[in-house]
């Protein structure tokens, strides 16, 4: 059994870049693997894969999140959490207006290099569904960065 301490260490920090480019936002994403890291620990004992475990708590909550808000404005970077060159906040900006499904599947792809089994199996859906949400979510940043 591995350690927590361990695990946290080894994890938290690739887990609150993957939050944050799921939700848009530094703070938001730091909250979310804390919560994960706490849920994860009162049942440390139960868990096989602590990273998996882990890994797939933050897609899901991120997912869960997005769900609940209504106005894509909130997904908007924390504008103090970070300062990026000009065209990468184009990018991001645009990456932040697409639908959150269409953005999940283009981070789990191309941030984390997930397989489309892979990402299918986090987000719960068929691969076919998978390869359509990043076909789409790539057209979506094609638009929003006006490169028809």
């Amino acid at each position: 059994m591995l350690d927590f301490e361990a695990v946290y260490r080894q994890e938290q920090l690739r887990l609150v870049r993957l939050a944050h480019l799921i939700t848009g936002s530094n703070g938001v994403a730091e909250e979310l693997v804390h919560d994960a890291f706490i849920a994860a620990y009162r049942r440390w004992d139960e868990i096989a894969d602590p990273a998996g475990y882990l890994y797939r708590s933050v897609v899901n909550r991120s997912r869960s999140l997005l769900r609940r808000r209504a106005v894509e404005s909130r997904h908007r970077p924390d504008p103090l959490s970070v300062v990026l060159p000009p065209e990468i906040e184009e990018v991001w900006g645009a990456l932040c207006r697409i639908p959150a499904r269409r953005r999940t599947a283009l981070v789990l792809r191309y941030y984390e290099d997930l397989s489309i089994a892979q990402i299918a199996e986090l987000m719960n859906a068929r691969p076919s569904t998978v390869r359509s949400l990043i076909h789409r979510g790539q057209e979506s940043l094609r638009k929003e960065l006006g490169h028809e």
